[in-house]
């Protein structure tokens, strides 16, 4: 089992690595985060949007330390970049010359990209696996939640059982959006696939669980238009699932699957802080007419009970826009901010029970 304590997962957007370039070193030091590649901004130069831009920018945040590399396979983020290195052609050669040659610069965590055809079970992923094998010393793979024991037993062991010595494996148990479901039903859904993995312990890491409760709208979810809390899921999915499993704590950042894009005029002004015990959200909202930002950040900071600074970059900021002096004025920016509080919270609360255990 590894030391980290947190796997955060990201699409690779400005608002998300925006969040990762003002999170500190010693912070970093203590998670394992799962970037998903996507493309870039549009230009002139580059119509589709660049991938070797993003990457270049998680080589700047990331530097010499590891992380999982995953492609987004969403409509809106994908590109004829990422389609060629999703492709299963000679054991993924794209994918593997991608990660062992272009960026055998940084430390990279490959994804291994499973899928099936008419033979069966993946046999250029079994070429994957045993060519990368050899050249890192961790692979990851991502799977649903609900496949359960069997079902995840057979899409792993073609994968261990190709995988060199002394290479480990880091499982990552994904079910998405979860807040339209009883959180007991999710558990129950996750420790039976979970069930599966035990008979391939001595290959894996780390099993994590994946998953986000963010909501698409939390005024409507919270119930007011200008001050409303809402629950945080993930946290109780993860403390009824550790009890019966040993299982490593992921989530998507506070970052709700949809990821809607907000278009100029059409956006609340919002910020929203996490709770210190993770359970859940507490938002202040003010429209542009009545204040924006900076009323937000107003009504945050004198909101002692649900706000307390961790010294971290989201205070600077929530601290400048109160001074009316805010650093950004769009919704993409102030998601960075909600996330880089979140993911403080995520990481005192892990490492607040490593030291009681």
């Amino acid at each position: 089992m590894s030391d980290f304590l947190y796997f955060p997962l990201i699409k690779t957007r400005d608002a998300e690595l925006r969040c990762f370039g003002n999170i500190d070193a010693e912070s970093f030091g203590k998670m394992l985060p799962i970037y998903e590649l996507t493309k870039s901004r549009k230009t002139k130069k580059a119509p589709d949007g660049d991938i070797y831009r993003r990457m270049k920018q998680i080589g700047e945040i990331q530097e010499d330390r590891p992380f999982i590399l995953d492609l987004c396979t969403d409509s809106k983020y994908i590109n004829p970049q990422i389609e060629q290195l999703l492709s299963e052609q000679h054991g993924f050669r794209d994918w593997q010359y991608f990660i062992f040659d272009l960026h055998n610069d940084l430390n990279i965590i490959p994804m291994v990209h499973l899928y099936e055809d008419d033979q069966g079970v993946m046999p250029d992923v079994e070429k994957f696996v045993q060519a990368a094998s050899l050249q890192t010393d961790f692979l990851a793979v991502r799977m649903p939640y609900d496949l359960g024991g069997e079902e995840i037993g057979y899409y792993l062991n073609p994968i261990v059982k190709n995988m060199a010595d002394g290479c480990k494996l880091y499982v990552v148990i994904d079910a998405g959006f979860v807040r339209e479901e009883p959180v007991r039903s999710v558990v129950d859904a996750f420790l039976y696939t979970c069930s599966g993995v035990e008979a391939f312990e001595e290959k894996i890491e780390d099993v994590v669980m994946l998953c986000t409760s963010f909501p698409s709208s939390p005024a409507n979810e919270g119930g007011d238009d200008m001050d409303g809390s809402f629950r945080i899921y993930e946290e109780e999915i993860f403390q009824k699932l550790k009890g019966d499993f040993p299982v490593k704590y992921g989530d998507y950042a506070s970052i709700n699957t949809e990821q809607i894009e907000m278009k100029g005029g059409t956006f609340v002004p919002r910020i929203d802080i996490a709770s210190l015990d993770g359970m859940h959200f507490t938002y202040k909202r003010h429209r542009r007419h009545s204040g924006g930002y900076v009323r937000c950040a107003k009504h945050t900071l004198s909101d002692s009970e649900n706000y307390t600074p961790l010294g971290v970059w989201a205070d600077e900021e929530i601290s400048r826009a109160a001074s009316s002096k805010p650093s950004g004025i769009s919704p993409a920016f102030w998601i960075s901010v909600r996330m880089n509080y979140y993911i403080e919270t995520r990481l005192m609360l892990r490492s607040r029970e490593c030291f009681f255990d």
